[in-house]
């Protein structure tokens, strides 16, 4: 059971992170980011897939904007990914560091390990959300 003293809040998801020294709380925090994007980007390509037809026979203009934005995000979104990649390893190595200074350094190094996993998925699942509302008012 998790006590309200290791309930920490993400400041940028607004949800509770509970942190425990159960391996499968901990791994199913690290996936939690990773399962999310998964979930949400295919409602993406539903929405578009399901606008796309109706925006060519109504709008083309419109449609044509719609099929250059989706090929540019995804040259912006590989971008932004390879950097989260290529800084979190170092984020992680300073956030293990303080996580063995620390009284409890087990539950911190859990923390920091979720918190790596965040860090890699937020730039994908920031477009994805993006995307979501912006397709949702295509109606």
């Amino acid at each position: 059971m998790v006590t309200s003293d290791e309930t920490q809040y993400s400041q940028k998801t607004r949800a509770p992170m509970q942190v425990s020294t159960s391996p499968f709380l901990v791994y199913q925090c690290i996936l939690e980011p990773w399962t999310r994007l998964a979930l949400k980007s295919s409602d993406v390509v539903h929405l578009r897939l399901a606008a796309m037809p109706w925006l060519l026979l109504t709008d083309p203009i419109n449609a044509a904007r719609e099929i250059e934005q989706m090929f540019s995000e995804k040259h912006d979104a590989w971008g932004e990914t390879v950097l989260a990649v290529t800084q979190t390893p170092l984020k992680l190595w300073f956030d293990a560091m303080a996580a063995f200074c620390s009284n409890n350094p087990g539950v911190a190094f859990n923390r920091a390990m979720i918190n790596s996993s965040r860090r890699m998925a937020h730039p994908a699942n920031k477009r994805v959300r993006a995307n979501r509302k912006r397709l949702g008012n295509l109606d």
